[in-house]
């Protein structure tokens, strides 16, 4: 007899499971469980996996699309359920999947709060070394100053810089569809958008017409763009630039201070 193979397919935050049973989809928002009987067939094209529903009648099957995998483990897994696949399927293979909210994760900031007390332990110690070693008292007063132009310009590099690239990236290498204008929230306009595997997402803007181009990336496709002109991609990868220039000029004024201190 020959054993199940467990299978698990990774593709950005889209966990893909097999071991026999139901196969199990995995994304950070819902978990969706599968029988086999709800299944018409898997096709595994590349680095993509597609699980097609059976459906009844005129009904568009329910498609779930998992993109990004390893194409050897795409292959695998795509035989595997094949070869379990029940003779005589569901013929509404959707009214067979359960979905699932995953329990909230811990919040991210507190795996951060360690490392930003040691920092500022750090900065700390050394503003003091230097308001009691420096030739001049105000060496103390231009330290945080530095640090601040520092911190400014890496929050800078940050948004701006992610920004940039994604406005880079997300065009040539993700999906472009058109968002159509859905209703208004404050002062935004949401718009409504539908990925590749026929799910739907918003997304938000404080302007523009009724119906707009939206690039998202298929591993997460609730995270869209708006492409932006050459002349904003330019100005946006200015802003990464001026963003290095201050935290590495601030960093290198800090250090200076520092060393001065050090000499006397």
């Amino acid at each position: 007899m020959t054993a199940t193979p467990s299978l698990v397919l990774r593709g950005g935050e889209s966990v893909l499971r097999f071991a026999g049973g139901p196969v199990t989809l995995h994304r950070p928002d819902k978990e969706h469980h599968i029988p086999l009987a709800a299944i018409s067939f898997v096709h595994a094209e590349g680095r993509s996996v597609a699980i097609v529903l059976t459906a009844s009648g005129a009904n568009e099957p329910t498609i779930y699309r998992v993109t990004g995998v390893s194409e050897a483990g795409a292959l695998a897994f795509a035989d595997a359920v094949t070869a379990a696949l029940p003779e005589v399927p569901a013929p509404d293979g959707a009214e067979l999947v359960t979905t699932s909210t995953p329990g909230a994760p811990g919040p991210r900031r507190a795996r951060w709060k360690p490392v930003a007390v040691a920092v500022v332990a750090v900065l700390v110690a050394l503003d003091a070394f230097i308001a009691l070693k420096g030739p001049r008292g105000e060496y103390a007063v231009a330290f945080w100053m530095a640090v601040a132009f520092a911190a400014t310009g890496v929050l800078l590099v940050r948004s701006a810089g992610r920004e940039a690239y994604r406005q880079w990236r997300l065009p040539r290498h993700g999906i472009t569809v058109v968002g159509e204008f859905s209703h208004h929230t404050n002062d935004r306009k949401v718009y409504r958008y539908t990925d590749a595997t026929g799910t739907g997402h918003t997304y938000a803007a404080t302007s523009g017409p009724d119906t707009i181009e939206l690039a998202y990336d298929p591993r997460a496709p609730e995270r869209a763009i708006r492409p932006d002109t050459p002349y904003g991609r330019v100005m946006g990868g200015l802003a990464a630039l001026l963003g290095c220039a201050m935290a590495g000029g601030s960093l290198a004024a800090a250090g200076a201070l520092v060393l001065a201190a050090a000499r006397g």
